[in-house]
């Protein structure tokens, strides 16, 4: 329910036009982005997440684009363990270009594929209660653990101005390096998503500034 609300909600802000601004973007030979992702900080209130997410881009001839993503995750999955508690959170990055332009006047449709990569932790704890023995309590803690990953990304752009646009990114996520041995199993890795699946979908939300040269 929440992906398809995420899904139905990225669509809407898709559809925001700029009336009275018909004219197309100005053709620039050098561009520098900078990208802000509101979706994340959205869900800071929902209580089992916490992300914040930045970019920036290089972008050649309206055209090519150098992207690089940066950010940090804190998740606290509900019921992720019975009777228990559970989290990860640490730093990620992706890195990757895009292709595209204009498909109407300042609407901009991109494809491109990144890397990304997280360096992170994850800690849990369980108790199990009984009237007959003594409580159980456990916990653990890992350390220093790495996920890389390559994406296939589809970036829809509506330019407000010249200078701010609002966007979303579709990606396909598909895990590359994570041999996910550990007892109990990791959940979820910041960046990327749910540990179990090699395959992974996502929508971002972003606010991005342009400086034009």
């Amino acid at each position: 329910m929440k992906q398809s609300s995420i899904f139905i909600f990225s669509l809407l802000s898709l559809g925001i036009n700029a009336f009275g601004q018909v004219d197309s973007l100005a053709s620039k030979n050098f561009a520098l982005e900078f990208a802000v992702d509101y979706g994340k900080i959205l869900t800071i209130p929902l209580n089992f997440e916490t992300k914040i997410e930045g970019a920036v881009g290089i972008k050649f001839q309206t055209k090519y684009e150098v992207l690089t993503e940066i950010g940090y995750s804190e998740l606290t999955p509900q019921d992720a363990i019975k009777n228990g508690s559970y989290q990860s959170k640490g730093v990620y990055y992706r890195l990757g270009l895009t292709y595209g332009g204009e498909i109407l006047p300042r609407n901009l449709l991109s494809i491109g594929v990144m890397y990304g990569a997280s360096n992170f932790e994850d800690s849990g704890t369980v108790i199990i209660q009984s009237t007959i023995w003594d409580d159980f309590d456990g916990s653990f803690e890992r350390l220093n653990l790495t996920a890389t990953w390559f994406e296939i990304i589809m970036i829809t752009e509506k330019h407000m101005s010249n200078n701010l646009a609002l966007g979303a990114k579709f990606r396909f996520r598909h895990l590359t390096n994570f041999i996910n041995e550990y007892n109990p199993e990791v959940i979820a890795i910041p960046g990327y998503g749910k540990a179990f699946n090699s395959n992974v979908p996502a929508v971002n939300l972003y606010v991005k500034y342009r400086l034009e040269f």
